[in-house]
């Protein structure tokens, strides 16, 4: 039987994006008996019961050990597998057997403005590499596999989509315990706008944050709630809305547990991302998953994903985004029409049909 390693270190606990996408991945192939071994952090051990799981021999502490690891310590651990899924773009430069790597987007050239020197130089070096070298690229869209057609021409036999789905979690919730949570970040029940994420510029925070104000001025009466922690290049937001004088109705939580973020899920009057770039987008199918309204930009990637479960607007343009803001929160029948679409489109997204699609990849590319 041909040994198939999936590359899990990019699970973490306060993990988004990426860590989101290998958590399920790995779950689900440890939950459903896939021949597959998996590659985790030393500290998530005792998390996962398998004899599939192969932890590293050192703590991994952030991305730059991470990719240290990744690119030359775990050499001897390939050498024992036909094929290393590697969950990204960066594959391993000195590792020349099969690998397939997953591409989410390909930001590091639609939005080099928004990356450090340094990041931009990294980024360049480890895609190019995997793109030379992977058998197989995994696109978890359309839309990214658009993208990475427009920059590598070369890829396009050998690039293929799989989305990623969405887990909605069946969390029990105690009543005390949700209305802890709300009170501890100082909001009530259906009284806010969420959004969910890293705060980063292709995020688009700050234009959220001006029509949001702008809307207050017109009337709205809702607190703006961003869930995540900080990522690079925020500091001109945390400057912006000290100077807006509004902190006690634009609350930040930083990173927060995942039944904290169930809590703001579900008490959510609408949920809004209107991000100038993604490659998919978890966070807006999570809060469609739950019935919650939501607004969007009008990105290719969110028009694909979510299609007419979501009302959508130009991220550049404060009037539209604060226009649309007001007007979803206000059209009771609109919000409903969005719920049942919404409960249509959510299935399409389901984490076993992405690893049987993935592990026949696998198959596929060891024929």
């Amino acid at each position: 039987m041909n040994r198939i390693l999936l590359n899990g270190l990019y699970y973490e606990k306060r993990g988004a994006g990426i860590s989101k996408y290998t958590k399920m991945l790995l779950e689900t192939f440890l939950e459903e008996s896939y021949n597959v071994d998996v590659l985790i952090r030393h500290e998530f051990k005792n998390t996962f019961e398998s004899s599939n799981l192969k932890c590293a021999n050192q703590d991994i502490n952030g991305s730059k050990n991470r990719i240290i690891y990744e690119q030359l310590k775990a050499q001897k651990l390939y050498k024992n597998y036909d094929l290393v899924h590697f969950p990204d773009y960066a594959t391993p430069v000195l590792y020349k057997d099969k690998k397939i790597a997953t591409i989410h987007d390909m930001a590091m050239y639609t939005m080099r403005d928004k990356y450090t020197k340094m990041q931009i130089i990294t980024k360049d070096i480890l895609m190019r590499n995997t793109i030379k070298n992977a058998d197989k690229l995994i696109c978890v869209s359309e839309f990214s596999k658009k993208e990475l057609i427009k920059y590598y021409p070369e890829v396009e036999e050998k690039a293929t989509v799989v989305y990623s789905g969405i887990n909605i979690p069946k969390y029990y919730m105690d009543e005390e315990f949700e209305t802890n949570t709300l009170q501890k970040y100082t909001i009530e029940k259906d009284s806010y706008i969420l959004y969910v994420g890293t705060i980063a510029p292709p995020k688009n925070i700050h234009n959220l944050i001006k029509a949001y104000v702008k809307a207050c001025g017109e009337g709205l009466g809702c607190k703006l709630v961003i869930a995540g922690k900080k990522g690079w290049m925020y500091e001109e937001i945390f400057k912006y809305v000290n100077e807006t004088k509004m902190e006690e109705n634009i609350i930040f939580t930083d990173y927060i547990s995942d039944l904290e973020l169930e809590v703001l899920y579900r008490n959510a009057k609408i949920f809004s991302s209107i991000s100038f770039y993604e490659g998919f987008g978890f966070p807006p199918l999570e809060a469609i998953g739950r019935g919650i309204p939501v607004l969007l930009s009008n990105i290719d990637i969110f028009k694909e994903i979510c299609k007419d479960s979501a009302v959508y607007c130009d991220p550049y343009n404060i009037n539209d985004i604060s226009d649309n803001m007001l007007k979803l929160i206000g059209d009771k029948a609109l919000q409903n029409k969005l719920k049942l679409k919404g409960e249509e489109r959510i299935k399409i997204f389901d984490w076993s049909k992405t690893a049987k699609e993935i592990y026949d990849i696998y198959l596929d590319v060891l024929k």
